[in-house]
């Protein structure tokens, strides 16, 4: 009758002690940690209560049974708490608090000789083994493992010092040999980089530890790249570098600070070499901010009226009219003064004063994206467009932008700056390639300076335009 009691009691203990553990976790379901050690609690729970029941049932301490169930405890009860230990002090205490990150290689290391030590301890107070000859054993074992795996070996070795080094960390992007990508995962044994392409890189710890690496990802995303524009001898180095840096300044993805900034790099064989350097923060869009570098450059140096020359070495036969310049310029004149002519605010204009206007005039091209011009800047020039799109924006006093108007060929814009001066209402940005014909102020004043009334008429003009904007 005894024994029926006491079995009961244990019974009882053990059912009270899972109960009373899903009670605890079923409370604090809220905490995210709890999830995390929840099954290594049940486990330890479930492992203590049967070994509860066994004593309970008087089953005696020697039988082998109780001695697995009583390890098994052991062993569940302990790597319970190292993850109760991994989450209040490698992870609360040192991470959030002392923003101390301690490497997973470490804290694994870490477990596994707490649990080895264990494991140990129980083989010599339950199992009465002689640890010296598993000791003697496990060294003749360990040499053997150590000469057929040493590669393995010193993978984890260098994994073990570069978790203690941090070079890098997940996210990073890093050069490492000839292999160049974002670290994705760092294990026991690898480094695992995504390149741009998508491509995986797996590259043992052992050889990260033998290359140099770049890190491209510190000390800060802040990173500089380069490029080499070689521009024609005939042009100023001086104008030559601001034309560089105002067109890379105004392309999304390069940074407003550092600002970009152009380097004469060399005199080289047929060409002055610039060195063009610009700030950016997101490495994995490099390339596609590299072209739009590109892409803007050459639409500025042509408008400036600069080309990069063709190598010295090169030859080029050509078979051309002694009037073939002569012929381009006259086919580009009549395009221009086609582009004039229907202009309401140059109706008061004669058709050889539009002549004039046309002689006056250029074509300028503008790349999708690119900022024509700017609502605030000076201005005193028309521009007509000839081919392409570009949108109307309006940005208020809080910042906001708004898109008032779109316009395509044949429509223009800026004739109040043209013939008042005044600072520019709106930004006008290219929605894709634009070419634009350019009438400045000077042009316009040489032409009015001949004909005092043709200057009242399209004061008259000027005026009516401004009365029905107003309304």
């Amino acid at each position: 009758m005894n024994q029926d009691h006491t079995f009961l009691v244990g019974l009882g203990q053990a059912a009270g002690l899972g109960f009373g553990l899903v009670a605890i976790l079923w409370l604090l379901r809220r905490f995210s940690f709890i999830k995390r050690v929840s099954m290594s609690l049940l486990g330890a729970a479930i492992a203590v209560g049967v070994n509860i029941v066994l004593r309970a049932a008087a089953v005696p301490d020697d039988d082998i049974y109780v001695k697995i169930f009583t390890s098994a405890a052991v062993m569940l009860v302990a790597n319970a708490a190292l993850q109760v230990i991994n989450l209040a002090i490698w992870e609360f205490l040192f991470g959030k608090l002392r923003r101390i990150i301690v490497p997973r290689l470490l804290v694994d290391l870490f477990n596994a000789i707490v649990l080895a030590g264990v494991a140990l301890a129980l083989l010599d107070r339950v199992f009465a083994v002689d640890l010296t000859a598993v000791l003697v054993t496990s060294t003749v074992v360990s040499a053997v493992i150590g000469l057929s795996l040493q590669d393995t070996l010193g993978n984890v070795i260098a994994g073990l010092a570069l978790q203690l080094d941090r070079p890098f960390e997940k996210s990073d992007w890093l050069n490492i040999g000839e292999q160049h990508g974002e670290v994705i995962e760092m294990s026991w044994r690898t480094i695992t980089l995504r390149s741009l392409d998508n491509h995986q890189y797996i590259i043992p710890n052992a050889n990260v530890a033998r290359h140099y690496i770049v890190n491209y990802s510190r000390p800060t995303r802040v990173q500089r790249l380069h490029l080499n524009v070689g521009l024609s001898y005939n042009y100023p180095p001086g104008e030559a570098k601001r034309v560089l840096a105002q067109a890379v300044a105004r392309v999304n993805g390069v940074r407003k600070d550092p600002p970009p900034d152009v380097l004469l790099l060399e005199y080289g064989e047929s060409s002055i070499n610039y060195d063009v350097r610009y700030w950016i923060d997101n490495y994995k869009q490099q390339a596609e901010i590299r072209d739009a570098v590109l892409t803007r450059i050459w639409y500025a140096i042509r408008r400036a009226g600069m080309s990069v020359p063709f190598p010295t070495r090169d030859l080029n036969v050509r078979q051309v009219a002694e009037d073939h310049e002569l012929q381009i310029q006259q086919q580009l004149r009549l395009e221009i003064r086609e582009q004039l002519r229907p202009l309401a605010v140059f109706a008061p204009l004669s058709d050889q004063q539009i002549e004039r206007l046309a002689q006056c005039a250029v074509v300028h091209q503008y790349a999708d994206g690119e900022l024509l011009v700017e609502q605030g800047d000076k201005g005193d020039s028309l521009f007509v467009i000839k081919t392409g799109q570009a949108k109307v924006d309006v940005t208020d006093t809080d910042g906001r932008v708004t898109t008032v108007a779109r316009l395509g060929p044949t429509e223009f814009f800026g004739e109040m700056s043209l013939l008042t001066g005044e600072r520019r209402s709106a930004s006008v940005v290219a929605e894709r390639e634009t070419e634009v014909v350019v009438l400045d102020k000077s042009g316009l004043a040489k032409v009015l300076a001949a004909d005092m009334a043709t200057l009242e008429a399209l004061s008259q003009v000027v005026e009516q335009r401004l009365q029905d904007s107003a309304e």
